[in-house]
């Protein structure tokens, strides 16, 4: 009797497809590629922009729930953070590097601390560049440099009331 190739094949296949099966996933957790979907944190630069006044500069966080809302350069959060600007440097962008930042979202009383390496400007494109913490809940975000891509444009009102519009770039994005 004389067995066929094609019967062959398949019992030769198995031990590879049990060996597959049982190597676990072993990515580790500050991987380069983030999966899609799900939130994101934008730490963005903006501009508060008003017709007939002066613009000023000034730094948020935007909150999503689905990064792949986030691409056209025109999606609004779904929650913006509180306006922070540093005082020390006459009320330019603060420094997201090299100091943990503590962000407050007035919508819904979050906490988010933010902790970006000292030299992650000089990084490139995608690279790790840090993390986020949300103080609620303990949950850990991975941060990444972004290219300073247009995050979105707010025409007033906007949530803080005033008259001013908020431009953004994005800066690092924390899936």
């Amino acid at each position: 009797m004389k067995f066929s190739t094609l019967f062959v094949t398949p019992l030769y296949l198995i031990p590879s497809l049990i060996a597959a099966a049982a190597i676990p996933d072993v990515a580790a957790h500050n991987e380069t590629l983030a999966k899609r979907g799900g939130e994101v944190n934008y730490l963005a630069n903006c501009q508060r922009i008003e017709a007939g006044q002066d613009s000023y500069t000034a730094s948020y966080v935007a909150w999503y729930s689905n990064l792949d809302n986030t691409q056209s350069g025109n999606d609004r959060p779904e929650s913006l953070s509180n306006e922070y600007r540093d005082w020390s440097a006459n009320g330019d962008y603060i420094r997201w590097e090299g100091q943990q930042q503590d962000i407050y979202f007035r919508d819904s009383t979050v906490s988010l601390q933010t902790h970006i390496a000292g030299d992650a400007q000089s990084r490139g494109f995608q690279e790790y560049a840090g993390y986020a913490q949300r103080t609620s809940d303990g949950k850990k975000f991975t941060c990444y440099k972004d290219n300073y891509r247009q995050l979105f444009f707010w025409a007033p009102p906007v949530p803080d009331g005033t008259g001013r519009g908020i431009s953004c770039q994005s800066i690092y994005y924390c899936v």
